[in-house]
């Protein structure tokens, strides 16, 4: 029997359609009973394998038309050793291409995924090598104008089979070693190290050339007609130690992994176990094992850690790329450095260290956030996908589980609300992840912005994803929610008549905060009211008066706000002194201190543009100076106090006085003599 009625005999017994589970339990129940019928079967059919190899060597050597089974069999396995001499010099030949390789990819997308494929061409090349030249020399040499023999229908079977399956083999070995990226960590697939890689790709092929060495034996013992038995056995000899290899392999593993890794492990165990019960129950029952369930399952489990481990890595690489922002400094507008000017002009005013640290450590812990809570929703989907790709797999229905879409059963319904409020879950660490992604990489300033919005946000995320997420749970356990989605717009109705100035507040509100006019800690004027902002709600926000008052002020009393804390504050103030001085003196002398305290370390943080003075007016006996600074907001005062301080002394030392005392009218009691009239 060749290998193709084998395929056909198990498609023939695979479910053409989904089967409800209780006939799926029925059909293997029989299985297991039938298995323990025909085991004596199978054991007096493998004492019977000596009498039948004289017929075996019939079938392959053409009644001894050929000659022996070795003059038959040495060819086609010195063939197989130039192939394999072939796929050795092609592999020798790609040296250089895999040092070039063993190099870092490049970080952006499209080099990667080119490095990848070419990575892909190198490692594959040596098996298609072997499979070209193993080929073409069987058909060459062995077909039935052969050049060295015309082979028998079983020699050309087993010969085609041996070169399929050890072809496929190497493919699969090195299709599933590919994502480690064993030498190559720039192209690494699986977050793992050099030594953890080697040893995974190690036992991989160890895994599948054991496999595929047992199925070449008993398949070639199967098409010489050895009978049924001994392949049977070797077949189920080999599902077990495969098993115990994987367990093995899973539970060394096992221990280093933590979370998602450690209960998949777990999870695989068991399926290693369940399916070795299905392969050998299949053949010791005298069927045929489910060949395609158990290959889309094998490929179904280790494809999820594996997109798992794929997914964490372009997460770790997509964290990287979020991080990449370097705040050195920001545009502000400043008044023109000519004092005739009064005009502003943009600048770039560099950040301190401690505030670019600040900003950098705020986008490290959102992006690491968002990089979690989306490879943990991915985990999610990747459980959910492969559940259900198993269950088509082998053919289970879960439909019935659920029940029609019309009248769903009570676990049904369950399961329904309880993936609708899972997907909600999800959505909602989605948005709050990316949220704070979004709010930290604000220009000037991501703490503040972040305090402000971000809580106002959360709550309306939070109303909008609960809301939708309980309404299609209720509907999935079968409650009407019509009426409560009616209500809600009738509601919706009467709150935008009968409330126009909560509506006018509401939405007052949400222009404010989205075109950032203020933020938390800003000390702003706005309405008849002004104060710090200490705290922001739907309708008012709440300022704290420097008195100590607070006033809740709704949205729509604010009108037009004046924000005191943004960026810079220019600070000015006066200083009368006689006209006698020499403008261009106090001008030198105001400007010489205002460079000192730029100079001090206590101030220069303090200090945009330094002191300035400048003849503002003259009255009768005055000479008025104007004096100016800019500094950050809410530190005009402290510098204000310094810059008097400062002026008065170096006033005091040259023996300048402040024109108000030329003001003062002096009474002088005693004398005749009338006073000394002020000047005017």
């Amino acid at each position: 029997m060749a290998v193709d009625s084998l395929a056909i005999s198990a498609a023939a017994q695979a479910p053409s359609s989904l089967r409800p589970l209780s006939d799926y339990a029925a059909g293997w129940a029989d299985s297991v009973t039938q298995a323990g019928k025909t085991i004596g079967d199978l054991a007096i059919d493998v004492l019977k394998v000596p009498d039948r190899l004289a017929q075996a060597a019939r079938l392959l050597t053409g009644d001894g038309a050929l000659g022996t089974p070795a003059d038959v069999l040495l060819p086609f396995v010195l063939l197989l050793a130039c192939a394999s001499a072939v796929a050795y010099l092609v592999f020798l030949a790609l040296a250089p291409q895999r040092r070039h390789l063993s190099a870092s990819a490049p970080p952006a997308a499209l080099p990667f995924m080119l490095a990848f494929l070419r990575a892909a061409l190198v490692d594959l090349a040596p098996p298609a090598a072997y499979l070209a030249v193993a080929s073409a020399g069987n058909a060459l040499l062995f077909s039935l104008h052969g050049l060295i023999f015309n082979g028998t229908d079983t020699f050309r079977a087993i010969a085609s089979m041996v070169i399929s399956t050890s072809s496929i083999a190497w493919f699969a070995a090195v299709l599933l070693s590919l994502p480690l990226g064993v030498g190559r960590p720039g192209l690494r697939l699986s977050p793992l190290s050099d030594d953890e890689a080697s040893s995974l790709r190690h036992f991989i092929r160890r895994v599948v050339f054991f496999v595929a060495a047992s199925w070449v034996v008993a398949s070639g013992l199967y098409y010489a007609w050895i009978g049924e038995g001994l392949p049977r056995l070797i077949m189920v000899s080999a599902g077990v130690i495969a098993c115990a290899m994987c367990v093995s392999g899973v539970v060394r593993t096992g221990r280093s992994l933590v979370g998602f890794g450690r209960v998949w492990a777990g999870l695989a165990i068991v399926a290693a176990v369940g399916l070795t019960a299905i392969w050998v129950v299949s053949l010791l029952s005298g069927g045929y094992p489910p060949f395609d369930e158990l290959l889309l399952t094998v490929l179904i489990l280790v494809g999820v850690p594996a997109l798992d481990g794929m997914a964490a890595l372009v997460m770790e690489r997509l964290r990287h790329r979020l991080e990449i922002r370097h705040v050195r400094s920001r545009t502000i507008f400043v008044p023109s450095s000519n004092p005739d000017e009064e005009i502003l002009e943009g600048v770039e005013q560099p950040i301190g260290e401690a505030e670019r640290q600040a900003i950098r450590e705020e986008i490290v812990h959102s992006t690491t956030a968002l990089a979690g809570v989306a490879q943990w929703t991915l985990r999610w989907f990747l459980t959910v996908i492969a559940l259900l790709l198993i269950a088509q797999a082998w053919g289970l229905d879960l439909a019935v589980l659920l029940g029609p879409s019309g009248a769903r059963t009570w676990l049904g319904g369950i399961t329904e609300a309880g993936l609708t409020l899972l997907a909600g879950w999800c959505g909602w660490c989605l948005f709050e992840a990316a949220l704070a992604v979004y709010l930290s990489r604000e220009e000037g300033g991501a703490q503040s912005r972040a305090r402000t919005i971000q809580p106002l946000l959360h709550a309306i995320g939070r109303l909008v994803i609960g809301a939708v997420a309980t309404m299609s749970a209720l509907s999935s356990l079968g409650v009407n929610i019509a009426p409560l989605i009616a209500s809600a717009g009738v509601i919706g109705i009467a709150v935008g008549f009968g409330a126009q100035t909560l509506v006018r507040d509401l939405f007052s509100g949400a222009s404010y905060l989205i075109e950032d006019v203020f933020r938390v800690g800003d000390y702003i004027e706005g309405g008849s009211a002004k104060g710090v902002v200490e705290r922001i709600t739907f309708r008012t926000v709440a300022l704290r008066h420097q008195n100590g008052p607070l006033f809740f002020v709704p949205y729509g009393s604010l009108g037009v706000v004046r924000n005191n804390s943004r960026d810079w504050v220019i600070d000015k103030f006066e200083i009368p002194l006689p006209t006698t001085v020499s403008s261009e003196q106090i001008r030198r002398m105001v400007k010489k201190i205002g460079q000192e305290m730029a100079e001090e370390p206590e101030l220069t943080k303090l200090i945009v543009q330094p002191l300035k003075a400048k003849l503002y007016r003259i009255e009768p006996g005055v000479k008025v100076f104007r004096c100016k600074f800019q500094t950050l907001p809410e530190r005009q005062f402290e510098l204000r106090t310094e810059s008097y301080r400062r002026i008065e002394s170096a006033l005091g030392e040259a023996g300048i006085p402040f024109a108000d005392s030329l003001h003062t009218v002096r009474v002088n009691i005693g004398q005749t003599e009338p006073p000394l009239a002020a000047v005017a």
